[in-house]
């Protein structure tokens, strides 16, 4: 049967295709991958992993890092002690069904399912240890008030980031999925289930992923969301009328979009 049987115009893309893509980015634009406090990103020698970039961004003055504030140390009140950390996506690859790119875990019931697709991603980060001497240095007791004009004003000192370098870790992460189309017109990815691989205690292993989990389903719906409207598209023909592209719908097309022979496939029906 041919791809274009229930459809006018058919189109995919190979996971090949979609990794090479994803591997150029994390090469091109960083920023976009890795996370830390500024302390970290100007230290190469604290990064948890070394980032491997194009000559364009040396060349333009890129950033590695996306700087982000540092943690707050909990207990700590005035002044306020703060310390960095560094968080970094060192490898992400995607395999569509039948999968033949990554090796899922027990946990998550492999063989990878019809119309599903599946993401491995190594996540390495750590917070900021820093040592008996920068201890030291945090005032002992805490600055409360000071009389003024036989009132009590209060005092509030600047934050103190303690300095450091970061323990470092690298988690395996394994993610399951598959597309929708929600009723809003948006073609979505949606996360069914999400593997660390050897993290112990237990409770502490569903920590951590239920964090991952609301983060992969989070950067889904915020930022890889497609709207449906950028598929379609009309233009005139030899004004006598204008012709639409529209995804086709459910049936006669099984599964649109499908995820099948290593491919997401888009079937699209043609309209005047």
């Amino acid at each position: 049967m041919a791809f274009t049987d229930n459809c006018d115009l058919f189109a995919a893309v190979h996971e090949d295709g979609i990794n090479q893509v994803i591997q150029h980015i994390m090469r091109q634009r960083p920023s976009l991958f890795n996370y830390a406090s500024a302390d970290v990103t100007g230290n190469r020698e604290l990064w948890c992993h070394q980032i491997d970039v194009t000559k364009d961004v040396s060349k333009f003055a890129n950033p590695f890092f996306t700087v982000m504030p540092p943690f707050p140390v909990i207990g700590s009140d005035n002044p306020l002690v703060l310390t960095g950390f560094c968080a970094q996506l060192t490898k992400a690859l995607i395999d569509f069904h039948p999968g033949n790119i990554i090796n899922l875990p027990a946990e998550l019931n492999p063989p990878l399912k019809p119309q599903r697709f599946s993401l491995q991603f190594i996540v390495c980060g750590g917070l900021v240890c820093p040592s008996e001497r920068e201890l030291d240095q945090i005032p002992v007791g805490t600055i409360g008030s000071e009389p003024f004009l036989h009132e009590f004003v209060p005092l509030k000192p600047p934050p103190i980031i303690v300095r450091g370098r970061p323990i470092c870790f690298c988690l395996d992460v394994f993610v399951v999925g598959r597309f929708d189309l929600t009723p809003n017109g948006f073609l979505l990815g949606k996360v069914e289930g999400l593997e660390i691989v050897d993290i112990k205690p237990e409770r502490l292993e569903a920590n951590l992923e239920c964090y991952l989990l609301m983060s992969v389903n989070v950067v889904l719906r915020q930022k890889l969301a497609i709207a449906l409207e950028a598929l379609a598209l009309s233009f005139p023909l030899l004004n006598m009328g204008t012709i639409t592209l529209l995804p086709t719908p459910n049936p006669p097309v099984p599964n649109n979009p499908a995820i099948e022979e290593h491919q997401l496939k888009v079937f699209i029906t043609m309209k005047t």
